[in-house]
């Protein structure tokens, strides 16, 4: 059976069930993987309080990936890796909707801030209350004019809606790439914001291969870490494209799918698997 040295975690309806909560077993497993030094890397598209929240709630202290991999943090908390969208382009997306999809909501995160035009509409609100992140209000001139790119933008609203405007970007913003998170999720991010770029660059950190890894995930933003990685396994409550990219479907999650895949699994810290004599 191979051993793997690392694993790779998307947080919401992965690592998450139903009612936004790690379920018990899933929970001491990955306990018992943190203490015996194996990384467990929380990699997902939420900001980084809405990672280290998670991150707490396990007792997991290490790397993460936030932005579906655009900022990329160290152990340290030093960051790894940083990219964006430009803001001019954020900009004109934000008006492409406005004017094409009025019903859509739009906002803006950078580093640690969540910016939306108004920040106690019910779709942002819902949100707040999924990921525990506070929204300030300003309008995405303002978050544009912060910084010198944005990691991301969220598009919520009606699931037909939000696949006709990702089914528009590739025409009319080539320049960006949108995945859902979920039906009426749409994350509008960088190119080079994907999973699988995230994986590699900690995948580096540790000295470890791809072949190393194992990657859960269960949705599009997911598919290209799952196919990077050694060993990609999707949650059974994952949509039909998301399993055939997958080399295993386990359980979903919330059924402890992945305490279900993980206890079937050889894990050891990069430096045990390197040197099985360590172990003995």
């Amino acid at each position: 059976m191979r051993t793997y040295s690392i694993v790779f975690l998307d947080i919401d309806g992965t690592l998450l069930d139903s009612r936004h909560q790690v379920m018990p077993c899933t929970q001491n497993h990955l306990r018992y993987l943190h203490g015996r030094g194996v990384p467990i890397i929380l990699c997902s598209a939420r900001p980084p309080g809405g990672v280290n929240l998670v991150a707490r709630q396990v007792g997991l202290h290490g790397p993460m990936a936030c932005y579906n991999g655009g900022l990329v943090f160290d152990e340290n908390s030093t960051i790894l890796r940083d990219v964006g969208i430009d803001p001019q382009l954020v900009l004109s997306f934000k008006q492409f909707v406005s004017e094409r999809f009025p019903e859509l909501v739009v906002s803006a995160y950078l580093y640690d801030v969540w910016m939306a035009e108004d920040p106690h509409h019910p779709l942002i609100q819902q949100e707040a209350d999924i990921s525990q992140c506070t929204p300030l209000g300003g309008s995405l001139e303002r978050a544009a004019d912060a910084a010198s790119h944005v990691h991301k933008l969220l598009c919520i609203g009606d699931a037909m809606r939000i696949r006709a405007l990702q089914n528009e970007i590739p025409r009319y913003f080539p320049q960006l790439m949108a995945l859902r998170s979920k039906a009426t999720y749409l994350e509008i991010l960088a190119p080079e914001s994907t999973k699988d770029k995230a994986a590699q660059v900690l995948l580096t950190h540790y000295g470890l291969a791809a072949e190393d890894a194992v990657a859960f995930g269960d949705n599009d933003v997911d598919i290209a870490m799952l196919e990077y990685c050694g060993l990609g396994i999707a949650m059974g409550n994952a949509p039909r494209q998301v399993k055939e990219a997958a080399d295993y479907v386990t359980a979903s999650n919330d059924e402890e799918g992945v305490f279900i895949a993980l206890k079937g699994l050889r894990l050891k810290a990069p430096d045990a698997a390197r040197n099985p004599e360590k172990t003995r």
